[in-house]
């Protein structure tokens, strides 16, 4: 995530960003149909019994050739069936229903199995009633101010066992923008649907991730799932989404669209009236930016931003799994926010000719989408612990953004410069980057984890040179493909590709 603070980066070379512009400004092609049309008619489930959960064939349109082998690597992996209805005006109650499917993958019974609702951190209400476990009525327990929900189980959930929840749920959807920096509501005529439903968090060595969210940071932790997602909504809403549409249709007013998006941290969905759809292919996926007709001209350098930074951490990092990715535009009180194949950037950035921090819109765009379009590597195909270890994700996609611009232009020294200026709001403090997202006070949090998280990577490159840290993060990437990665692993990538304890080094800058 990009908190409040400014990235500055190299950005754009006028010339370079002139001759881009003038080339985009003239591409008009129609935009395509949802990504794959299934040949017959999809009957969405009412009932779990209605689910054939060992069937994946829905998300293989998703999937590159070259990624869709997970489909059959992670068995065990939670599958979530979810129906949303959105209403006429966006803004009053939506509805939805829920079916999941979670696998005990610890190595101990469990008890309980534990939901996040953060739409009730995020200034929205969420609720859920009619809870059944394997067909049982249990009541819904809400803990920590109403962020958890826990699913008592009738009895413990052996290792290598699976249970099927269902539920019904509410969304109050707020206008007022407030919460995690205005990421979840409907403001200026953009609908925006941060974690709209009950997920069920990561499970690790101390249990549930089921405390009060803390400031600062990423809310989610979870594990990579797959999910089909039924949208009942005005025919006139254009939808932005995680994964593919499989399928949409129109009558009355209303269009019914499928999704099906997998394996993945979350799903997220946004929409608005007003949007407009530019694309590009990039070698297996499309690159989509939606946003209002006033942002064109913005709309086409962010197009050109996108299918770059694909390209570049394809190459460096390891091929992009998805056939789409999305970017949109809303207002927010952060520069933008990463999700599942889809990123949310501040609309400000897509003013034409203006400036944001000093910065022309254009050059904080370009800085902004290489910094969201990295985290489809570390915080989504890669997962971490954003509440515990932010550093983890944060730091190593702000080193990524050096990349982007180092392999793009030839040189990211004012990208570094930003990461400087970021660490300088603290007095060059030697606060270590590794500390849990609510311990850091006031601008620490954007200094020490944004800025002298990567300035240690840098130290890294400046003594083993830059393929050693490269190396050292795609083994990294590799080695953690779909599951979850700690500091200590970064560390262990690290010391293996320079051949050398770093020990002291993590104790100085890290821990």
């Amino acid at each position: 995530m990009k908190n409040k603070g400014v990235f500055l980066g190299i950005g754009v070379l006028i010339l370079f960003a002139l001759a881009v512009g003038a080339w985009f400004f003239f591409y008009q092609a129609e935009v395509p149909s949802p990504a794959a049309i299934q040949g017959t008619e999809f009957i969405f489930p009412t009932t779990a019994a209605e689910i054939n959960w060992e069937d994946r064939e829905i998300f293989k349109s998703g999937l590159t050739e070259s990624a869709a082998g997970v489909l059959d690597q992670l068995p065990q992996a939670s599958t979530y069936y979810i129906s949303l209805d959105i209403p006429q005006d966006l803004a009053s109650t939506i509805q939805g229903h829920l079916i999941v499917r979670y696998f005990n993958n610890e190595e101990e019974p469990l008890n309980e199995v534990i939901f996040r609702l953060f739409p009730n951190f995020q200034g929205g209400q969420m609720s859920a009633s009619n809870l059944t476990v394997n067909g049982g009525e249990q009541n819904p327990i809400y803990e920590s101010s109403d962020t958890t929900l826990r699913a008592n189980l009738f009895e413990p959930l052996q290792p290598g066992e699976s249970v099927i929840i269902e539920m019904d749920y509410e969304l109050g959807i707020p206008t007022d923008m407030g919460g995690n920096y205005g990421l979840f509501g409907y403001f200026e005529d953009v609908l925006v649907l941060d974690s709209f439903y009950p997920l069920i968090p990561a499970y690790d060595q101390t249990g549930w991730y089921q405390s009060y969210p803390m400031q600062n940071g990423d809310l989610t932790y979870n594990d990579a799932s797959f999910y089909v997602i039924q949208v009942k909504a005005p025919a006139d809403l254009v939808l932005a989404s995680s994964g593919v549409a499989v399928n949409s249709k129109k009558e009355d007013g209303t269009q019914t669209t499928l999704f099906a998006s997998g394996p993945s941290r979350d799903f997220y969905l946004a929409g608005s009236r007003q949007f407009v759809e530019i694309h590009q292919q990039v070698g297996d996926a499309l690159v989509r930016v939606y946003t209002k007709p006033e942002y064109s001209v913005n709309q086409n350098y962010a197009l050109d931003f996108g299918v770059h930074a694909i390209e570049i951490y394809s190459e460096r990092l390891g091929q992009y799994p998805y056939t789409e990715f999305e970017i949109f535009s809303s207002p927010m009180l952060a520069l933008g926010m990463e999700y599942p194949g889809i990123t949310n950037i501040v609309e400000d950035e897509f003013v034409e000719g203006g400036f944001l921090y000093n910065a022309p819109t254009e050059q904080m765009l370009e800085s902004t989408l290489a910094h969201e379009i990295a985290h489809m590597w570390f915080y989504n195909t890669v997962g971490n612990d954003q509440q515990r270890e932010p550093w983890v994700d944060e730091a190593l996609v702000q080193y990524m953004t050096y990349i982007y611009y180092l392999d793009r232009y030839g040189s990211g020294d004012g990208y570094i410069t930003s990461w400087q200026s970021r660490w300088n709001r603290v007095g060059f403090a030697d606060i270590p980057i590794g500390k849990p997202a609510g311990e850091y006070n006031g601008a620490e949090y954007g200094a020490i984890v944004y800025g002298r998280g990567p300035l240690f990577f840098l130290e890294l490159e400046k003594q083993y040179g830059l393929e050693v840290v490269m190396d050292a993060f795609q083994e990294y990437y590799q080695d953690n493909l779909w599951g979850i990665g700690y500091g200590e692993e970064v560390q262990a990538a690290l010391e293996e590709a320079c051949g050398c304890d770093l020990s002291a080094a993590f104790d100085e800058w890290v821990y």
